[in-house]
């Protein structure tokens, strides 16, 4: 559903139109509209079996440590998370560009040696296998790389949502009517006084069997179906 239509329907569902509609202000629906966007598109990430509803990637430089001083991207192995970064997944770091290695995750407590100074760093991990912590808004390689590698850091993560303008939302297109539920669930809370207790009976109701359809579909999408089955062995 686009934004028109999902518009179309949460007008639908409460007896307004654009003007009655919340404020009437079509720049505030839209903004009301993305910020439950955002928090459906959280919903899917805690409860999903699946990464398919957000995930990207990306490769970024691995840069030496050599003549950076503090604040500069990859000082102390540092490197800001992409702007759109919600959920890291998975880190892979080459240092030579041609062998790849997953990071193992760890805490900054977890290891002995300073974190600050390179020689400590480097004494504590090894390139063949190396980690990654998350920190304030940014991972850290470690060892530390003396040497730059054209795209030696290869990150997956799952990304924040673009905002809505006239387009259609990212997840399943048959579970989009959830947003026009959310929707006019604002509308008869902010005018609560033009909704009775029935409308309000079976508009739970619905939304209730709206948003059991959604968790459902992302709780199990790909949940495992098949099981193996061991051969038959005849020992005659």
């Amino acid at each position: 559903m686009t934004v028109a239509q999902l518009l179309s329907r949460s007008y639908r569902l409460t007896n307004t139109n654009s003007t009655t509609f919340l404020d009437g202000n079509a720049t505030n629906v839209l903004a009301d509209l993305n910020t439950l966007y955002g928090q459906r598109i959280l919903d899917i990430l805690r409860i999903q079996t699946d990464r398919n509803a957000s995930q990207t990637e990306v490769k970024t430089d691995l840069v030496s440590v050599t003549g950076l001083s503090a604040g500069d991207n990859g000082y102390n192995g540092e490197y800001a998370f992409p702007t759109d970064l919600l959920k890291p997944v998975r880190v892979e770091v080459s240092y030579d560009g041609t062998t790849w290695n997953p990071c193992k995750t760890y805490d900054v407590n977890e290891k002995d040696g300073s974190e600050h100074y390179q020689t400590d760093i480097n004494n504590n991990f090894d390139t063949s296998e190396p980690y990654v912590r998350f920190d304030r808004d940014s991972f850290f390689i470690r060892p530390v790389p003396t040497a730059t590698v054209s795209n030696g850091i290869h990150i997956w993560y799952e990304q924040r949502q673009s905002d809505l303008t006239t387009g259609s939302p990212t997840f399943e297109t048959n579970l989009h009517d959830i947003l026009a539920y959310d929707l006019a669930e604002l509308e008869a809370l902010m005018h609560s006084s033009k909704y009775d207790y029935k409308w309000w009976k079976y508009f739970k109701e619905k939304k209730g069997e709206c948003e059991a359809r959604f968790f459902e579909f992302y709780q199990s999408r790909f949940s495992p179906s098949l099981r193996m089955i061991a051969p038959i062995v005849d020992y005659k």
